[in-house]
């Protein structure tokens, strides 16, 4: 029988002798501060949850697998990683909403643990160097934004960290055989745009070592990527066949003109305005990263690091050259955060004196807590140039936290008032909403269109009452700050509230 003295004794000393291992010790270090830094806005929302993806496509993507199940070729469109997780944690009788929240800040932290090993051991760094490129690279505000609410793409990046870091190890051993293959096809699973950077990484690997004329070691590179590239196909196959062709369209062109949907949502007028805006939101970005960049560029060598960030730099300035799709869109911006953090760690470590190291500490710091911790519409991110890509405060999912309490309280209001005939209009910000609170078969969902011509439509149907949830008049967000006069408004919750269609006379 263990005394129970005996076992604080050991458990006591096993900490202290785990704390004292300085290896330990930063590894702890490199995943807590970023796990409790990404926690905090989860616990500031309270019972909402953080970003707009886990609101507005998370939530609705699992509760239609669990429902109704789901074909295998859009299973497999949807590059279903986390939505499995997700969905097999809600199967579980965990709740949907805390299981996002909880997923979130331990994906944050898993991270920054692949980052660490990462900079340990593919870049040869020091524990205390490989801590502070860690810190860096997670908690830049841009990668704060990344696990905001593109929890897929942070998925994909710790297995895309860890595949770099097996890579720079070699393929002649048995991880380089088994796990790495493991780790590029977790990546395909999880992400598109973080599939395509791997690719390009190897690529580029596999046509020095050819250059060098090292041939095993490129062929050993080249069939532990076949099975991921096979998948990555198979998964562009998905997307082009539930689509029907729609996906290629898209990815291959960019509209000319459109009077409303996607374009308009982005607030672009032209294709030359959306050219100055996404290279005015790269400096946004990464202004604050380029002069210590710069300074580490010198430095650092790293090939895997050069070819993430030239083909970043090449896919966010392709549309100036090409004139088409911007495929990934700003994401590539957002991407470019990780290679170009590396390098900046470089430039830190190169500054002499301590009180520049300092000022730089602080100015990064405020950015940090100002993006992590301030209320929508306040602090270094109050001005919303940008707000359609980096949100001004991660206290906002598809609302700001402000209008989270009025949004449920409109909801529970439509759901004791409506009759089972009656139907709710429902922009994206909303669907996720209402599937949570109503019944699946009330909800209309008109993505980011025009909300009258739905009404008009289902008023054809005969259906007893139309709603629309929408903000009060003045206050609408995604370039709709008013509501048609022909809806009503019925009930007011704050800033929210719910109208009911009418039919325009003759």
């Amino acid at each position: 029988m263990i005394d129970a003295a005996h076992f604080r004794v050991s458990f006591g000393e096993f900490v202290k002798m785990i704390l004292q291992n300085r290896e330990i010790r930063y590894l702890l270090f490199a995943f807590s501060i970023p796990l409790a830094v990404r926690a905090i806005p989860e616990v500031l929302m309270g019972p909402y949850l953080v970003g707009f993806d886990s609101i507005a496509y998370y939530v609705p993507f699992v509760y239609s697998w669990i429902r109704h199940g789901i074909d295998f070729w859009v299973f497999l469109a949807d590059v279903p990683f986390l939505y499995c997780i997700l969905a097999l944690t809600a199967l579980l009788g965990v709740n949907l909403v805390l299981a996002i929240k909880v997923v979130a800040p331990l994906l944050h932290g898993f991270l920054a643990l692949a980052v660490y090993g990462f900079s340990s051991h593919a870049l040869g760094w020091s524990p205390r160097k490989s801590l502070l490129a860690t810190l860096l690279v997670t908690l830049y505000f841009v990668a704060l934004r990344v696990s905001w609410d593109l929890l897929r793409n942070e998925l994909a990046l710790i297995f895309l960290f860890m595949a770099l870091t097996m890579i720079h190890k070699g393929c002649g051993d048995w991880k380089g055989r088994v796990l790495l293959p493991l780790a590029m096809i977790l990546v395909a699973l999880s992400h598109e745009l973080v599939t395509v950077i791997l690719f390009v990484i190897v690529g580029t690997l596999v046509l020095r070592l050819l250059f060098k004329r090292e041939y095993v070691e490129a062929r050993g590179l080249i069939l532990a990527s076949l099975p991921a590239v096979l998948l990555f196909l198979l998964i562009f196959y998905a997307k082009c066949k539930v689509s029907s062709g729609e996906f290629l369209t898209v990815l291959l062109s960019f509209p000319a003109k459109e009077s409303e949907g996607w374009l308009s949502l982005n607030g672009f007028s032209s294709y030359p305005d959306m050219v100055v805006s996404m290279v005015g939101f790269l400096f946004y970005c990464h202004l604050l990263l380029l002069p210590l960049a710069m300074m580490g560029a010198k430095s650092l060598k790293n090939f895997q690091i050069k070819s993430w960030t030239l083909w970043s730099l090449a896919a966010i300035l392709s549309p100036v050259v090409t004139q088409s799709a911007w495929f990934g869109g700003y994401r590539w911006v957002l991407m470019l955060t990780y290679p170009l953090s590396f390098y900046a760690t470089d430039g830190l470590t190169n500054i002499k004196l301590n009180s520049r190291r300092l000022l730089v500490f602080l100015i990064l710091g405020i950015f940090t807590a100002a993006f992590v911790a301030m209320p929508y519409g306040y602090g270094v991110f109050a001005f919303r140039q940008y707000t359609i890509y980096l949100p001004s405060s991660m206290l906002q999912n598809s609302v700001p936290l402000c209008d989270c309490q009025d949004t449920v309280n409109a909801l529970r209001w439509l759901r004791d008032n409506m009759d089972k005939g009656a139907r709710l209009l429902t922009h994206r910000a909303f669907y996720g909403w209402a599937l949570m609170m109503l019944v699946e078969d009330q909800v209309m969902h008109y993505e980011y269109g025009n909300p009258e011509r739905v009404a008009e439509e289902a008023a054809r149907l005969s259906h007893d009452s139309i709603y629309l949830i929408w903000w009060v008049n003045g206050f609408g967000w995604y370039g709709q700050p008013t509501v048609s006069s022909t809806f009503r408004e019925v009930y007011r919750s704050g800033r929210i509230a719910i109208y009911t269609y009418t039919v325009p006379s003759a």
